[in-house]
Order: C-alpha cells, then sequence, then structure tokens
C-alpha cells in the first residue's frame, strides 16, 4: 500500500563509501521474518484480536486523547531471534485514533495514489496508480529523504485490501521493487540496480488494520524493513538511526489522519 511506511526506514545518510550488496543469505533470512510475521498476523485476523492487544491502560488514553503510540516489534523464529547476516531488519507497530472517521472515509483516502505525494509530503515526492484488479493495486512512489546526504529512492508495491466486516479493514503492501537514484540533484531516471546501491531501503512491507469504534477510527501500521548492517566501526550509529523509522511512521499515521479529517469536512 504505500511506503506508507515508507520513507520508514532510511538509514540516515551513511556515506556512499559504504555501498553494500544485498546477498541471497540475507533475503532468505528477511522472506523468513516475513513469512513468520504474516503468518502471525493471519491468525489475529478476527474481531478478537484484530488490533494490538498489549496497550496498558496508560497507552490506550494516550490513542484517545490524539497520541501516536510507536513501539518496537520482533519475530522470532521457534523462539529464537533470526540472524540476518548483512542486512538490517526494522519492525515498528504504530496506532493513533481518528475520531468522527468511518471505514469508508479511510479507505477513500487510501486508494487515492495519485495523491499520496500530498498526503505525505515531503518523504513522497511522486505517486501514481499503475494497474487495478478488484481489491488488488500497484502502485509507483518516489521517496526523498535529506539528512547527512540526499536519498531518492523509485519503489514500486502491491497492495492487497480485505475486510472482515463493515467495521474492519486490513490492508497488507509489499514491496516488489526498490531502487536508488545515482544521482538526484540530476535525474530521478538513472538507478543502481536493486540490491546494489548503499543499502539505505532494499524492501519494506507494510501492515495496515483499522476498526472503526468509539465515534471514530483506530489505524494501526505495521512496517518492516530490509536495509543494509552498518560497517565495522559505525556500530554507535546504530542506536541514533533508530530515530529515523520512528519518524517516518509518525508522518505516515499523521499525514493519513490529516487527509481523512480533510476529507471529512
Amino acid at each position: 500500500m504505500r511506503v506508507f511506511a515508507a520513507l520508514f526506514l532510511f538509514s540516515a545518510g551513511i556515506p556512499a563509501a559504504f555501498s553494500s550488496d544485498l546477498t541471497p543469505d540475507a533475503q532468505k533470512a528477511f522472506d523468513r521474518y516475513i513469512q513468520l510475521t504474516e503468518e502471525h498476523l493471519a491468525r489475529d485476523l478476527n474481531t478478537q484480536h484484530f488490533l494490538y492487544s498489549n496497550l496498558s491502560a496508560e497507552q490506550r488514553a494516550k490513542v484517545r486523547a490524539g497520541g501516536v503510540l510507536i513501539l518496537p516489534q520482533k519475530t522470532l523464529d521457534q523462539g529464537k531471534e533470526i540472524a540476518v547476516l548483512g542486512g538490517l531488519v526494522q519492525d515498528w507497530l504504530g496506532i493513533l485514533f481518528i475520531p468522527h472517521a468511518t471505514i469508508a472515509q479511510v479507505r477513500a483516502v487510501l486508494q487515492d495514489y495519485p495523491a499520496y505525494k500530498q498526503f505525505y509530503k515531503p518523504e513522497v515526492i511522486e505517486s501514481q496508480l499503475t494497474g487495478h484488479s478488484g481489491n488488488e493495486y500497484d502502485i509507483f512512489l518516489r521517496l526523498y529523504k535529506q539528512q547527512f546526504v540526499t536519498v531518492v529512492l523509485n519503489a514500486t508495491y502491491h497492495v492487497k485490501y480485505g475486510d472482515l466486516n463493515a467495521t474492519h479493514m486490513y490492508v497488507n503492501s509489499r514491496s516488489t521493487r526498490i531502487a536508488q537514484v545515482k544521482a538526484p540533484s540530476k535525474s530521478y531516471t538513472g538507478e543502481f540496480p536493486p540490491g546494489h546501491d548503499d543499502g539505505f531501503l532494499w524492501a519494506l512491507n507494510s501492515y495496515w488494520r483499522f476498526e472503526q469504534a468509539d465515534g471514530g477510527v483506530y489505524a494501526q501500521l505495521q512496517a518492516v524493513s530490509l536495509s543494509r548492517d552498518l560497517p565495522p566501526g559505525l556500530g554507535w550509529l546504530k542506536g541514533f538511526l533508530q530515530k529515523f523509522p520512528v519518524e517516518s511512521m509518525q508522518n505516515t499515521l499523521k499525514g493519513t489522519k490529516r487527509a481523512v479529517e480533510s476529507r471529512a469536512r
């Protein structure tokens, strides 16, 4: 569905001298992580466990009062962490509440893909619908992030919508291609081969859940990304870089809320 979380994880500007390749082992480990994550999500496709259920009373109050709650997630394989040699998987979940909204209003915003460049600017600078069949969509997003360097990514996603009933909707978005632009100050068309670049973002899957209740809609987003691991000597950056997926998720959730509220006026 979108990179909604897309901005999700741009490793914040590691110098190009540290270019990296996506290895078959890293891809295999990420695929396993996604497989287990999606199996867990599928088991919870019911009204009793639809949204993240481990919120404290204080956290629930924060969401209902208009705050954004963001929590780290981790999928295990038979109780063990999944090693991703040469890669870095980040998994975050965010929740907010959109008062006075309906599922129909949220769906209309999410499926207006050409407008994403307005909804989610400045991180999305181009957005297009490239294909549509039933509840499935193919989209193109051009992602922009400027920190120590400027990074532009051309990304395509396959998005599938589903409904449990009139008040519960889920949306699964899987990246199908992410390519880093070589010289964004000159052109957005020249690209590095996918997986053979600076490793800012190699894959990004997003899983939305929407529940209409309490006079509005709860919006939950889980985003799982794969990027390059940090090279030797830059381990101290890991904690610093973790704020970027959090900021991107906040921007995605808040942008969605603003768009829904604007359409409802």
